[in-house]
């Protein structure tokens, strides 16, 4: 039997069928909540969302169903230094429900020794084309593909190693691509990270969304290279 999330605010009612076990959303004023116990979890209003559904304020509307019908198109990379991690990641991502396609752009032999920067361009490339959504990229520190992508106009690469920064790189400065070091972190937070970082999305209707907008305006007047 096809579920029902039945979504509510004020006197607007929304009614989404999908093939998964009944799951119903109810929100009160301040957070949304998930039932049955096994979601166990409130959620912040700007940051709600359910496996089928994900939605944004003040309206509590639909936001997109394209993730949650197709999923997330990820490039995932890196070079020697982060070849493991990499593949290990890869193939977490290709497992995970929420992701539609995994694109590699390399390295795949240890004995290959691209330069990471040649690497995180090229993942990079592909999210700002609109191949892959987001990208994933590890190198020795995740520092030296950082400042590599954050070169291609349009991208936004953070280097983060903990649950809070790599939640805030998304929600607040609307990162495309997650960068982490193979040398600096353990491979199951690692992970773990990447994980929590395929169930973020940014709310455009957020305070955070202005913030980001001075950076895109900024790199627009200052595309020639001048700082000025």
């Amino acid at each position: 039997m096809a579920g029902v999330i039945k979504i509510e605010e004020h006197t607007q009612t929304t009614i989404f069928h999908d093939k998964r076990p009944t799951e119903t959303a109810s929100e009160s004023a301040t957070s949304i909540t998930a039932t049955p116990a096994k979601r166990g979890k409130t959620f912040p209003r700007k940051s709600c969302e359910l496996d089928v559904v994900r939605w944004k304020t003040p309206h509590c509307f639909l936001e997109t169903f394209k993730m949650s019908q197709q999923g997330l198109r990820i490039a995932v990379g890196g070079d020697d230094a982060g070849m493991s991690y990499k593949d290990t990641i890869k193939a977490d991502l290709e497992s995970d429900p929420r992701v539609a396609s995994v694109i590699d752009v390399g390295v795949s032999e240890s004995e290959d020794k691209t330069a990471y920067p040649h690497v995180a361009v090229d993942a990079s490339k592909l999210v700002l084309s609109g191949q892959a959504d987001r990208a994933l990229l590890i190198c020795g520190t995740g520092m030296g593909v950082a400042i590599s992508a954050n070169k291609v106009p349009g991208i936004r690469a953070v280097t983060a190693h903990d649950s809070f920064s790599v939640e805030r790189a998304v929600m607040s400065n609307d990162a495309q691509v997650l960068c982490m070091g193979q040398r600096v972190v353990g491979i199951e937070l690692a992970r773990r990270l990447a994980k929590e970082w395929i169930g973020y999305t940014f709310d455009p209707q957020s305070s955070s969304a202005a913030k980001v907008q001075v950076i895109k305006d900024y790199e627009a007047k200052h595309a020639n290279g001048t700082a000025s």
